[in-house]
């Protein structure tokens, strides 16, 4: 086994909200190319299927660490096969309980932000096929890279270094809090306020469900779910 040092851990902390910020710069050139005189912002709305290069480029940094340790990436998901079929209706179960925080913590960011409730972000404005990848592939490596990176990885790590539940669970609840801001990056200093404000709430709740369970099987379907509802929401009513 390897030993665990703060090279992992401190690279991962941010590494979601770096490629994410990448990603969309890559898109932006290619609007760029095509003569779009707002590239970054016609970039935005292509969250869903950039984000593949986002997960790549974590589960890439997860493979190399967690091979470090002597461990593979299939030990950060904690799978028990005598309880898969519990855990996934687990995560269906905990979908009215994951909204609760969500909207709540939305909610009050808007109250805070713009002194108005603000609803919930909803990524649209795509493609069909796009948007159709938006909700039946992208959410479901998204969900669980996202689990795998914050969960799986981050959290039992830093209560190791730090040795601290309280500050392991503020680290990976304002990281998770922060990728928000640039996803997508839209400069809009208010609106990426709202992001920011709008999310430790359920960060804190995701982390501390882990804690619990220790798996991150319900937590990823449930993640996936919701955030292919965030597609398909615009996509039905456009």
């Amino acid at each position: 086994m390897g030993t665990l040092t703060w090279r992992g851990p401190a690279s991962m902390l941010f590494a979601r909200a770096g490629f994410a910020v990448g990603a969309q710069a890559g898109v932006a050139v290619v609007f760029a190319l095509r003569g779009s005189p707002t590239p970054w912002h016609d970039a935005e709305p292509w969250l869903p299927v950039y984000g593949m290069l986002i997960d790549a480029g974590c589960l890439a940094l997860l493979w190399r660490f967690t091979r470090r340790e002597g461990i593979g990436l299939v030990d950060l998901v904690g799978v028990d096969r005598t309880r898969l079929v519990r855990d996934l209706l687990l995560g269906v179960a905990l979908i009215p309980v994951s909204l609760v925080f969500i909207l709540a913590g939305t909610y009050a960011a808007g109250w805070i932000v713009y002194g108005a409730p603000a609803p919930p972000y909803l990524l649209g404005d795509l493609p069909l096929p796009a948007s159709l990848y938006g909700v039946l592939v992208w959410p479901f490596i998204w969900g669980l890279t996202e689990q795998l990176t914050y969960n799986g990885y981050l959290l039992p790590r830093l209560q190791v270094l730090t040795r601290s539940t309280t500050v392991a669970v503020s680290f990976v609840a304002f990281a998770w809090s922060f990728q928000h801001v640039v996803m997508p990056l839209t400069f809009d200093a208010k609106f990426m306020a709202f992001r920011l404000l709008a999310s430790p709430l359920f960060s804190v709740f995701e982390t501390i469900l882990y804690l619990r369970l220790r798996r991150v099987i319900p937590s990823a379907v449930a993640h996936a779910l919701m955030d292919g509802a965030t597609v398909a929401i615009p996509l039905l009513a456009p």
